[in-house]
Order: C-alpha cells, then structure tokens, then sequence
C-alpha cells in the first residue's frame, strides 16, 4: 500500500536503520500470558541519536455533553515536531467515551483526537497529549487520504508504511464522528496498524491514515502483557519503556482484530509508558495489549 508525501522536516541524513523483526499475532481466545518484548542490545549498539529535545504536552481539557461529540488538541512547542499522541479522560473505567479520531495535526504541528460521549446521563472530559521532540533526520509525515468505509456497520484495516529507508515514529487516523476507533498502534515490522469501523447503516464515510517517519532514532518494541476483555466488558494495560528510553508512540492491538473499541489510548507525562482502555464490542471473549515504540 502506498503512501503520499505530506510534508518534510529537517535535512536528510544517510544513517543506518533499526527495523523490528515481526511480532506474534494473537489467535482468538488465547493469551500470550507475558508478551515478548524487544531490547535494545549490541546489534542496535551505534545505530542512533539522542533527541535534541523531548517532552509530552497535555493539552486543555474539553467536554462533551452526553450525546454529543468533540474534539480536543495539544500543540508542539516551536522548534520540536510530533511523533505520537492521544488522550486521556478523567474518569477512565467506566466511561461513555468512545475514540473516533487521533492523528497528527500537520498544520498546527501538534496532535488531535476526536471522541463521542455514548453517555445517557453524564458528561465526559478528555485532555489530547502529544510527545514532542526534536534532533531527529529524515523527519517527514505521510498520509493516505479519504480511504471509504462503506455503510453498514463495516470494519476497515489498514496498514500503510514510511517510505524505504525511513521508519515508522507513530501514526494515526483521522475521520467524521460517524466512525469507531478500533486498533491504532505500531506493526511489527515498519507499518502502522488502524482498523476503523463505520457505526452507520446508511451512509459510508472516509479516514485518512497518518504514518509519521524518520531516521536516526534507536528503536525498539515494547509489549505489554495480554489481557482477557469479557464480552461486554472493558480492560486497560499498560507497556513501559526501558530505563534509557522514551515513549515515541503507542496504540492497542486486539484479537479478534477490530473486537475493541478504544477509550482512551495515552503516554504517561514522563514519558516511560503507554496505557491503552477498550470495550468488548462483539458477541465474544476478546484480548488486549499495548504496544509502544521506544526510542532513545
């Protein structure tokens, strides 16, 4: 699957790229117990930099009434460019959020999320986070745009990648409130992972898929363990990041594929880990697990 150049940051440097051997996919119905992680070690020993500057911004709190929906943004400072983001919401479990956007904002080099209270009866607020840094070559945002989800309640997946010779930093996706947020989080190899769902019976809808790319940065896999979400129930997990490191981005991953709907998906404010909360939205036991890239 192709991609299309959006926009290019800084000057490109020949440097040599760590790629992340493919991880394991879940079947449904069982747990992998403690997930395997990647490290780094002497075979990614020399490859990378160090960010200039890092930091994850948290963005004002926003609201929406019971019903309704809305969207929330968190801005990089001037100098830095964004590499992951999310949301967060005050209340966690149980809520009425449900995520229909988080991508990266081009325009006002920050990050941006979209939700939909399913609440009856109570307000719900969220805050945007976005992981902010700077010193890394090659940086460049890719897109594919207005990829149509057909009516009828129907899933989508996708899995766009970074150009050769570039790797994938984090991504996301964008689209109406008329769609579901049901995976979001890095591959196994150089690709991000989305799958989305269109809730109308009557109209189809478009999302446009982000990967955000770069070169220079050591780079490495973290899992968290699998966790069991009963049917109709909702869980969250948590993956950190080794001491050295930081959050570049993160996402949940579930089996079934497209069984979970995300309710908040987010790094800490210190940058050492990613946590991720879902639903169950299909008529069985489903799994879940956070999946973030770390970088140094």
């Amino acid at each position: 699957m192709g991609v299309r150049l959006l926009r290019r940051f800084g000057a490109v440097a020949v440097v040599p790229v760590l790629t992340i051997a493919p991880a394991s996919v879940l079947p449904a119905g069982e747990s992998l117990g403690h997930a395997a992680s990647s490290t780094p070690g002497a075979a990614t020993k020399g490859q990378g930099r160090t960010f200039a500057t890092y930091q994850v911004v948290i963005g004002d709190p926003v609201t929406a009434n019971p019903g309704r929906g809305q969207g929330a943004y968190a801005y990089c400072p001037a100098g830095t460019v964004v590499l992951g983001g999310g949301e967060s919401n005050t209340l966690l479990l149980p809520t009425g959020a449900e995520l229909v956007a988080s991508n990266p904002d081009d325009v006002f080099n920050g990050w941006h999320t979209a939700f939909y209270n399913a609440s009856q009866a109570v307000p719900v607020t969220l805050r945007t986070r976005v992981v902010c840094g700077s010193g890394i070559p090659g940086y460049q945002l890719t897109y594919l745009q207005d990829q149509i989800i057909p009516r009828g309640q129907t899933r989508r997946e996708f899995s766009p990648s970074c150009p050769e010779g570039s790797l994938t930093l984090g991504g996301g996706s964008d689209g109406p409130q008329g769609l579901r947020l049901l995976d979001s989080y890095p591959g196994g190899t150089n690709q991000w992972e989305t799958t989305v769902l269109n809730i109308s019976l009557t109209s189809e809808v478009s999302t446009t898929l982000y990967n955000i790319c770069g070169r220079g940065i050591t780079r490495s896999l973290q899992l968290s363990d699998t966790v069991r979400v009963a049917k109709g129930g909702r869980a969250n997990a948590t993956a950190t990041c080794p001491a050295g490191s930081k959050v570049l981005s993160g996402g949940g991953d579930s089996s079934p594929r497209g069984s979970n709907l995300i309710t908040d998906t987010y790094p800490s404010s210190d940058g050492k880990t990613w946590t991720v909360y879902v639903k169950n939205i299909v008529d069985e036991v489903s799994w879940m697990r956070v999946r973030v890239l770390c970088g140094t």
